[in-house]
């Protein structure tokens, strides 16, 4: 306030006398000291709200992307748990199958064992381990073949590696799903001797 205002003022306040005076002095101390610091108080109150509201919208947006990620994961995993059992089935349906084939191998319904092989494996090859995919159809395949050799009385290094291509199945599954291989007991168990091997042409 400049000399000039402050002379005006006291103008005015001699107008009222003493208690105009007083007045106006108290009234001048409480706009230069009390107005700037309740303003700026209250200012200083308003941006807390302000700091204090955004902080709690970017809290609630965390929380919010946080639940959003709980539930898409849970999702994927119940997928997962889901396709993990279909994959489980999938490798003991084709162990099943591979005993049909090594039951029907010397036998005229072999090719009939092979196309019910064929047909599965159209439907399920997506849940077989790829290792376990190939040697499926290699075993099944082999086979095919395996009795058209024996009746032919092929090379015996032929018939040997064929039932080989046959009988490894069990072992390549075990290990892709992370099962113990086969034991000789169990081996002997499950896959019959071979046939006698005849020399070719004998």
């Amino acid at each position: 306030m400049t000399i000039d205002e402050l002379k005006v003022l006291l103008t005015y306040a001699g107008t009222f006398g003493v208690g105009g005076i007083v007045f106006v002095g108290i009234a001048w101390l409480f706009l230069k000291f009390y107005l700037p610091s309740y303003f700026s108080k209250k200012a200083e109150n308003l941006a807390t709200r302000e700091d204090i509201a955004t902080i709690t919208e970017e809290i609630e947006g965390v929380k919010t992307q946080y639940a959003i990620l709980i539930e898409e994961t849970k999702a994927k995993h119940q997928l997962r748990m889901a396709a993990l059992d279909r994959r489980l089935q999938a490798h003991q349906e084709a162990f099943t199958l591979w005993r049909e084939v090594l039951g029907g191998v010397h036998t005229d319904e072999i090719g009939k064992v092979v196309l019910k092989c064929q047909e599965w494996w159209e439907k399920n090859c997506l849940y077989l381990e790829p290792k376990v995919r190939d040697s499926f159809v290699t075993a099944y395949s082999a086979a095919n073949s395996h009795h058209a050799y024996v009746q032919a009385r092929a090379d015996s290094k032929i018939l040997t590696d064929n039932w080989e291509l046959i009988t490894k199945f069990p072992n390549v599954l075990f290990e892709a799903i992370q099962l113990p291989p086969l034991t000789e007991s169990e081996t002997k168990a499950l896959i019959p001797p071979k046939e006698p091997l005849s020399p070719k042409g004998g």
